[in-house]
Formats: structure tokens, C-alpha cells, sequence
């Protein structure tokens, strides 16, 4: 379960390629067949009695179903969008779960078509949970260079990919609204009143995080937190612990870890100052 845009692709990349496995996804849409001249292909349920989660790259011939230990699969919940006023994307730990099961699934072929559907997983599946975290700042600022790229060209020359376009996006939509001001305003008054830009993907931030916690820990299940920065500075250890997690064995080397841009550079001081005091008083303790 992740944040989108903290470290899923990676993540699930590593697994198939060090196991030769494959891995699975709430989003059968995102996997394509590359022999298809299609963007999606048709899914294959990990378990015969739904098609989600689906195998990721089930037709790929070199990854192998796991025999034994956990499959990981992608889902990142909900509670994450960008909107002008996210009033109806305020979650409790029950809406949460249920947004962590929700997925998609494809019909059909190249020939006849394809038909995408919506479904859910079941709960009772749930056996583990690997929980990513990406730094906040980088976070958000990945966020929104992927909203960008779904922008038309008139839009796209209003929020260059910089500091600056990034700050004018903010302003646009970096306001939190009017219910999850009241929402924050249950815990400290003074948190809203911080000078910190994109502040609403900051509090959805924390809000998806700390749900993510509070449903892992209401089904009492094992929870592996994998920080996205430590691919870079402990990529093996992160790895070793990730397939012992698992309970999968590594069979090929790990794939090398392209580090991610960082951008503090992107906020002012006093800003990055805000932002850890705004984390301070809403998040949970893990």
C-alpha cells in the first residue's frame, strides 16, 4: 500500500525481477501486453474466485506464479486525488479499507475488445501489508509533475515543470476544503493558519498515512514500513528484508535504483518548518 507516487513501481519491480515471480495489482488496467496493439490486456485473477487483484504481467513468460510465501500487490487506497474542495474525500478507517480493496479488472481481446470493470478484493485475503513512505516534500512535488502530465498544453504552460510551476499550482489548488478544515480544526486550531504551499496534498498525505496505519493495525496483521529513501542508502538490507517479509527467495540480482530527484529546494525554509509542525500535530505515531 502506497501514497501513489512513492515507490510502488519500483518496489514491485524489484520483487519480480530478484524472485523471477510475478506480483499482483488491484489495477488490472495498468498492465499491458507489449505484443498487443493495445494499452491493456486481459486480466488473470491471482485467486479463481475473483479477478482482483490480477497477476501483474501475467503474460510474461519468464515470471513464474509464486510457490510459496506472500504475493505483493499493488493498492493505493484511496484519498489521494487532486480537487478544488476534497470535502467527499475525507476517509474513516472503514471508507479507507474498503478504497484499499477497490480495483479494476479487463475483459476481452485485441480482436473482440476489451471491457474494464469494477470490483473488489476480499478482505479475508489480506494477509500482510508493505507500507511505503516517500519524504513528504518529494512526495508532493512528484505528485505534481504525474497531475501535470495529465494536463492540456494551455494548462501545462501555466504550471511549468519548476519551482515556479510548481508553486502556482499550488495556489490554484493547494487549498484545503471546507470539511476537512473542520476536520483538522478537531485536533489544533492553529494548524490551517500555517503558510505551507500545496497544503491540502500535505494533509492528504497525512490523512492517507494515518489510515493506512489505523486499518493495518485493525486487522491485526503484520506491517513491513519500507521508507523510499532507503533503496538509495540501503538498498540490500531493504531488499533482504523485503523478500524475508515475504517469504520469497532471491534467485537474480536486484535491478539498480535510479535515486530520485529531491526538491527542498522547491519550499522556503520557514515553509519546510510548517510542514514538520502541521505533521507533528495531526499524524499518528507509528
Amino acid at each position: 500500500m502506497s501514497f501513489p507516487n512513492s515507490g510502488t513501481s519500483y518496489t514491485s519491480y524489484l520483487i519480480r525481477t530478484i524472485t523471477q515471480t510475478t506480483t499482483g495489482s488491484n489495477y488490472g488496467h495498468e498492465s499491458p501486453d507489449p505484443n498487443e496493439q493495445s494499452s491493456v490486456s486481459s486480466s488473470v485473477g491471482i485467486f479463481y474466485d475473483n479477478p482482483i487483484p490480477s497477476w501483474t504481467e501475467s503474460w510474461n513468460d519468464r515470471l513464474q506464479q509464486p510457490s510459496k510465501g506472500y504475493i505483493l500487490t499493488k493498492t493505493h487506497c484511496g484519498g489521494f486525488s487532486f480537487c478544488n474542495a476534497c470535502d467527499f474525500l475525507i476517509y474513516n478507517s472503514h471508507t479507507f479499507l474498503k478504497k484499499c480493496l477497490e480495483g479494476d479488472y479487463v475483459t476481452g481481446n485485441a480482436t473482440s475488445g476489451f471491457e474494464i470493470s469494477k470490483g473488489f478484493a476480499s478482505k479475508d485475503k489480506i494477509a500482510r501489508a508493505v507500507h511505503i513512505i516517500r519524504d513528504p516534500f518529494d512526495n508532493v512535488v512528484a505528485r505534481f509533475h504525474l497531475e501535470r502530465k495529465t494536463l492540456g498544453k494551455k494548462n501545462k504552460a501555466h504550471y511549468p515543470n519548476s519551482r515556479e510551476g510548481f508553486r502556482h499550482f499550488c495556489d490554484d489548488l493547494g487549498r484545503i476544503g471546507v470539511k476537512a478544515q473542520k476536520q483538522a480544526h478537531m485536533f489544533f486550531e492553529d494548524v490551517l493558519d500555517l503558510d505551507i504551499p500545496c497544503q491540502a496534498d500535505f494533509f492528504r498525505y497525512i490523512q492517507w498515512h494515518n489510515m493506512a496505519f489505523t486499518s493495518t493495525w485493525d486487522l491485526g496483521i503484520p506491517t513491513l514500513v519500507v521508507h523510499y529513501e532507503s533503496y538509495t542508502t540501503n538498498l540490500n538490507e531493504t531488499k533482504d528484508a523485503l523478500l524475508e517479509f515475504l517469504e520469497q527467495d532471491e534467485v537474480a540480482d536486484a535491478p539498480p535504483f535510479v535515486t530520485g530527484k529531491t526538491y527542498r529546494d522547491y519550499y522556503t525554509a520557514d515553509e519546510i518548518d510548517a510542514v514538520s509542525k502541521m505533521t507533528e500535530r495531526l499524524a499518528l505515531r507509528e
